[in-house]
């Protein structure tokens, strides 16, 4: 038992480790974007459609391999994971300026991405019990924002060095390098019954069965809206920042790398933060921080959406700081109530299909504001990122969860 306990660190360590350098690639396009557009001759839409493939990539992937991972184990997919996305990495880094060939490696590197999810989040509700289990998605979730921020300084320094794709080769090597150490390192618990050995559950009227069942759960169902909604926005932020900072606030790169990177780290604190908060201060109820969140979200895109370049710097760190908190810091208390309304043998599956959802947002919410800004301006886009956050407050109080006991209220 003792072992166990000090084990699950090991486990939390790899998910951590495995998430932070892989989301120094699967959110370094918004950091690459100055680049890709001088090099390829590229237009606001083009580039919003790298990170929308990309996302949409994982959003086809996620909820397959939640189901996979339900029936054959967290250790297969995490190989899967890390494998899946990294070669593209590599080959990127050959295929250098070629559009076409750099969307579809792109696009298959989603797709191994779209694999982590359902994998970590099924690993540690089997490592981690109920009341530190907020905290610890969160600290997990973190590293996706961390990964985020070195992104927005490293892919920068990297790209100006030695180019776009020669740094994307390098981060593909770093996963690589990340696959073989989880290869050796990590093992499943044992729990025979959350890893099931009929593979008749894959069966379509087996499939269909539960997919239907998930979305009969209305407390999964809005909260996977939610999670799209605040996807969207995330999506947006992470693509559109840096050049946002440099076209009409008139940043340079470097320090409008750095307005990401303070973004990043925001949305790394908060993912920690509000698991903490929804763990101690609201007793594991995850619905009032939800609110809070696409509250913030509201407040600081619109902020955005209204901003003069005349206005002080240093008056837009707090809002770029709630901006991270918000858009980049809902995940972990999200991802965390997804486990807790599913049952343990379909945590995979839930995640998975919860995940493919919310991908949907970041994957259109990247391009339809590249759209937007092409036609009518940054401040257009800003506005309407701005009400589908607040669509997002709505369907937070309307979340139909017993607070008291944060169960479902029965249908």
């Amino acid at each position: 038992m003792k072992n166990k306990i000090h084990y699950r660190w090991i486990v939390l360590l790899i998910f951590v480790s495995s998430q932070l350098v892989l989301s120094i690639a699967g959110y370094g396009w918004g950091a690459l974007a100055p680049f890709l557009k001088k090099l390829m001759s590229l237009n606001s839409t083009q580039i919003g459609s790298i990170g929308s493939i990309f996302y949409f990539a994982a959003a086809l992937s996620a909820l397959p391999s939640g189901m996979l991972v339900d029936l054959y184990g967290v250790k297969k997919g995490l190989i899967g994971w890390l494998g899946i996305t990294s070669v593209p990495l590599l080959l990127l880094s050959i295929f250098k300026p070629i559009f076409p060939i750099f969307i579809i490696l792109a696009a298959i590197s989603g797709l191994g991405y779209g694999i982590g999810n359902p994998v970590c989040s099924k690993g540690l509700f089997l490592w981690f019990d109920q009341n530190i289990r907020g905290l610890v998605f969160g600290i997990k979730q973190s590293a996706v924002t961390v990964g985020a921020a070195v992104s927005g300084i490293l892919l920068v320094y990297l790209a100006d060095k030695v180019g776009p794709f020669n740094a994307l080769g390098i981060i593909g090597l770093a996963i690589s390098v990340m696959t073989i150490l989880s290869l050796i390192y990590y093992h499943d618990p044992i729990h025979p019954e959350n890893i099931s050995n009929n593979t008749t559950a894959l069966k379509r009227g087996k499939f269909l069965s539960e997919f239907g069942e998930l979305f009969a759960n209305k407390p999964f169902f809005y909260l996977s809206l939610i999670m799209a909604l605040l996807g969207l926005a995330q999506g947006v932020v992470i693509s559109f920042l840096i050049l946002y900072a440099t076209e009409k606030l008139g940043y340079s790169l470097l320090e409008a790398g750095s307005l990401l990177t303070l973004v990043m780290i925001s949305g790394a604190v908060g993912r920690i933060l509000w698991g903490f908060i929804s763990d101690r201060l609201y007793g594991a109820r995850r619905k009032p921080v939800l609110i809070i969140i696409s509250t913030l979200a509201v407040l600081t895109i619109t902020a955005l959406a209204v901003w003069d370049v005349t206005w002080p710097k240093w008056l837009l760190i707090p809002v770029l700081m709630g901006l991270g908190l918000s858009t980049a810091g809902w995940n972990s208390v999200a991802l965390v109530l997804v486990t807790e309304i599913s049952t343990e043998s379909r945590t995979g599956t839930s995640v998975g299909l919860a995940s493919t959802i919310a991908w949907f947002g970041l994957a259109s919410g990247p391009i339809a504001f590249g759209s937007i800004i092409d036609h009518f301006g940054y401040f257009y886009a800003w506005r309407a990122m701005a009400f589908f956050c607040i669509f997002s407050l709505i369907l937070c109080f309307l979340l139909p969860i017993n607070e008291a006991v944060n169960n479902v209220t029965g249908d």
